[in-house]
């Protein structure tokens, strides 16, 4: 027969209320920057999974703390509920990311929950400090490094866009297209070219480049004789 002994005092109750309206506070900063660069997990998910994370983490403690069998009484691993949070969150993380085209995105905000989830369990042990550091240092990140990305990092990567180009023009352009695909951009995915009629082309292709669409758009202005052109960004 087992009998669990979970007897809370006073005291007890005392610091699982202040560990969970701790966990509300500190999910609340990175929480916040979220809601207000508008992700797909905002402030109230931030928070709840901040305090679920600290609710488990208490369960595992205080819930279970000894059991008598065979007039044995023995101590519980606390590690196992808590344990389990890291596996559930990825769960949620997972409904953050979305893949559109070639580009995925949400994973600082998957990330983020899932440091709130590490911020709730600390509450939920008592590790204060571990908590409150974490929190603001999740806050610097989302902010700061986020600056630095765009104001530094950003001008001194080799990045390129994907371009889908189709446009139609006189014969006589034929090799003049050519050659403004060639000189002008990193690399030419998918060019052909077909006829229209006996007098018109239609030339299509994806290009990589660093250029935007503008300057794009004003390489192709060159040649007066396109009877049209589209440029759209290309997703693979």
């Amino acid at each position: 027969m087992q009998e669990v002994i979970n007897n809370l005092s006073s005291n007890d109750n005392f610091i699982i209320i202040f560990r969970i309206i701790l966990a509300v506070i500190l999910a609340f900063i990175p929480g916040t920057e979220r809601e207000l660069t508008g992700k797909f997990a905002g402030l109230r998910t931030h928070i709840l999974v901040c305090v679920g994370a600290c609710v488990f983490t208490l369960l595992s403690i205080y819930g279970f703390q000894m059991r008598v069998a065979d007039n044995i009484v023995v101590q519980n691993d606390p590690a196992r509920i808590a344990a389990q949070v890291i596996t559930g969150i990825g769960f949620i993380g997972a409904g953050t990311v979305m893949r559109h085209g070639s580009n995925v995105l949400g994973i600082t905000t998957a990330a983020t929950l899932w440091i709130c989830a590490a911020i709730g369990m600390s509450c939920g042990c008592g590790q204060y400090m571990s908590a409150i550091t974490a929190s603001l240092a999740t806050l610097v990140v989302l902010i700061l490094i986020r600056r630095l990305e765009k104001d530094v990092l950003s001008k001194r990567k080799k990045f390129y866009n994907l371009y889908e180009i189709s446009l139609s023009a006189s014969m006589d352009e034929c090799e003049a297209i050519q050659s403004i695909f060639e000189n002008n951009f990193h690399k030419i995915f998918k060019f052909n070219k077909k006829l229209l009629n006996h007098s018109e082309l239609k030339f299509s292709g994806v290009i990589s480049t660093k250029k935007t669409l503008k300057e794009i758009n004003e390489i192709f202005k060159k040649i007066n004789t396109i009877e049209s052109i589209e440029i759209r960004e290309y997703y693979d």
